[in-house]
């Protein structure tokens, strides 16, 4: 663990960089590579990152806060907290999935990037004991939304302006259903005489 913020708990915090994440770190960290960025709003800023294809964890919390970027998920882990911006495609594949998997148990979490001839394709790959969890709110075989997920309205679907408020009511949808999961408090480790032997 080559840094951590301060009020992290000790944690270090890691976020969706271009299908990676990324946790950012002093640049005399080994490893540490240089991403320079521009902002929506044209500002220009450099971060010296550290970057893992995924990380593995039991999902100990998830808290919603707004930040200067919109609304962000923090997905608390054991030894690590992943925060997605809830206007993105990796929360949405994130939230959808995680419902399928078992809180008992670790998630590994494979972000993507994936540009092709057929666009962009953003989201979480969510797996639990090398299995790739699924969408928990659809049906493949009915090809139907399940438990209440918003459907489209066909008469709007031609629309540009239309898919804004759709995407809107499922990042609504997704974060009450994420607030009402119930987590396990962590096992703590007992500290005891057996840690200085």
């Amino acid at each position: 663990m080559p840094g951590i913020l301060k009020n992290s708990g000790g944690k270090p915090y890691l976020s969706v960089v271009n299908g990676n994440l990324a946790q950012k770190v002093d640049k005399t960290t080994q490893g540490a590579v240089l991403r320079e960025y521009e902002l929506p709003n044209g500002t220009r800023g450099s971060k010296w990152e550290l970057t893992y294809a995924y990380w593995e964890g039991l999902i100990t919390a998830i808290e919603f806060k707004e930040g200067d970027y919109g609304e962000q998920c923090y997905i608390h882990l054991s030894d690590a907290i992943i925060t997605l911006n809830t206007a993105t495609p990796y929360f949405t594949d994130f939230a959808q999935k995680v419902f399928n998997g078992n809180l008992r148990e670790p998630f590994r979490f494979h972000p993507f990037a994936i540009e092709n001839e057929k666009g962009h394709k953003k989201g979480v790959s969510l797996q639990q004991n090398g299995v790739k969890l699924k969408n928990y709110f659809y049906d493949y075989d009915d090809k139907k939304n399940l438990y209440d997920f918003p459907e489209v309205d066909q008469t709007k679907k031609e629309k540009k302006a239309y898919w804004k408020i759709y995407f809107a009511e499922v990042t609504e949808c997704l974060i009450e259903k994420l607030k009402g999961l119930q987590f396990e408090a962590p096992v703590k480790k007992d500290e005891s005489f057996e840690e200085f032997i």
